[in-house]
């Protein structure tokens, strides 16, 4: 179990390094325009562009939050289980529950790059392939459900996930 704990936690790692690389890009393209744009020079499709640099920034960060355990969940009926057994359990099982939303959106995403991938869909102005970008979406959005499916089998097995478990124990 802790092998796939430390492969999930690498390939988020790597993920989240790819989001942090487009972020840093966006950043670099926003600074570059409002400086040119300063001096009268304006560059086409940088809008274009700033929204494809933002699939991956968005989309590859959900599986590293997941796997941090700093995602956002609301559980304020969780936390008054005292029962540590039936917490996991019910943790467990909304975790799994609210992955099939995401295995939906993955689903959806999937057949949208199939799509457009094959009418040859470009970003306006700067004819950019969007159909790469489609696909990281949909992988970055798997590996956020494989992330939440394996915390909910961890859960379910007895294991908390992270250190939040012990934290709630101690807080009651």
């Amino acid at each position: 179990m802790h092998r796939i704990d430390r492969l999930l936690q690498s390939i988020c790692s790597l993920a989240a390094l790819a989001g942090i690389l487009a972020i840093l890009a966006l950043m670099l393209l926003t600074v570059v325009t409002v400086v040119f744009r300063a001096v009268g020079i304006a560059f086409p499709g940088t809008y274009s562009l700033s929204e494809l640099l933002l699939i991956p920034a968005v989309s590859l960060s959900l599986a590293y939050a997941a796997v941090r355990n700093e995602h956002t969940r609301v559980s304020l009926f969780v936390d008054l289980i005292r029962n540590g057994r039936l917490r996991r359990a019910v943790q467990g099982t909304m975790l799994a529950l609210g992955s099939l939303f995401w295995v939906a959106v993955a689903w959806a995403t999937a057949r949208e790059a199939i799509r457009r991938g094959a009418q040859g869909e470009l970003s306006p102005i700067i004819n950019v392939p969007v159909a790469p970008f489609r696909w990281v979406m949909a992988g970055a959005i798997v590996l956020f459900v494989v992330v939440l499916l394996w915390q909910a089998v961890s859960l379910w097995l007895g294991r908390g996930i992270g250190d939040e478990d012990q934290k709630l124990e101690n807080k009651l």
